[in-house]
C-alpha cells in the first residue's frame, strides 16, 4: 500500500488476553494468502493500558488513545454515555489520521464489538 492507507482496529482489555481475537487477527495476517505484507499498515488503537501493554508485545504499531480519565476497558452498551464518549473520541482520532494525510479502513470484527 503505497498510498498512505492504514488498517485500523481497536483493542481493549477484553480482547487483550492471550489466545483472544487479537491473536487470531494477527495470525490471520501472517498465514493468509499474501496478507503478511499488510501487517506493516495495521495500527492498533488501544483504549486502556492493559491492551496497550499487550499490543506492544505483539505488534510494532500500537497507539494508546487518550481517554481523558474515562475507563474504556469494558464493553459499553449502545447509546449509553460511555458508548458515546468512546464513539466521539474515536471520531476525533480518525479526524487526526485524515489530517495527517492518511486514508484508513477498519477491521470489522474487533471494531464492531468494542463500539456496539
Amino acid at each position: 500500500m503505497s498510498n498512505n492507507t492504514v488498517i485500523i482496529t481497536s483493542l481493549n482489555d477484553a480482547w487483550a488476553e492471550p489466545q483472544s481475537m487479537f491473536d487470531l487477527l494477527l495470525k490471520s495476517f501472517r498465514i493468509g494468502n499474501q496478507t503478511e505484507r499488510f501487517l506493516k499498515h495495521l495500527v492498533v488503537v488501544n483504549v486502556d493500558q492493559k491492551a496497550y501493554a499487550r499490543c506492544l508485545k505483539l505488534h510494532p504499531h500500537c497507539y494508546r488513545l487518550n481517554t481523558n480519565g474515562s475507563d474504556f476497558s469494558g464493553q459499553a452498551d449502545f447509546m449509553t454515555a460511555d458508548y458515546l464518549k468512546i464513539v466521539w473520541r474515536k471520531i476525533d482520532f480518525l479526524g487526526k489520521v485524515l489530517d495527517l494525510g492518511y486514508s484508513f479502513v477498519f477491521t470489522v470484527l474487533l471494531f464492531l464489538y468494542i463500539c456496539f
